[in-house]
């Protein structure tokens, strides 16, 4: 199945903390694994769902980006959670 992106993505494998508001505004904390990255965005395969639209920050080390949840979908008992960065974390890495 071909696919048509806007950006290349880069494939990665790193393990990597999200935190997100659920839908009642709790602060939530999970692991997840860091599976692309591009310019504009990323995506993380993990066991929770996060609601489409919610702010998310992905953290690994000493480094964090944060941004919007564009897609999530099940893959067989994960999540993949598509991210776009924030705009102003975009104009950083021009």
């Amino acid at each position: 199945m071909s696919e048509k992106r806007a950006e290349f993505r880069i494939p990665l494998m790193a393990r990597v903390d999200i935190l997100w508001g659920d839908a009642d505004g709790t602060p939530r904390v999970a692991p997840a694994v860091l599976e692309d990255t591009s310019h504009g965005g990323m995506s993380v395969r993990m066991k929770q769902a996060v609601r489409i639209g919610s702010h998310i920050t992905v953290k690994w080390g000493n480094e964090q980006v944060s941004g919007n949840v564009t897609n999530c979908r099940i893959e067989k008992s994960d999540y993949i959670v598509g991210i776009k960065r924030e705009p102003d974390e975009e104009a950083e890495r021009k």
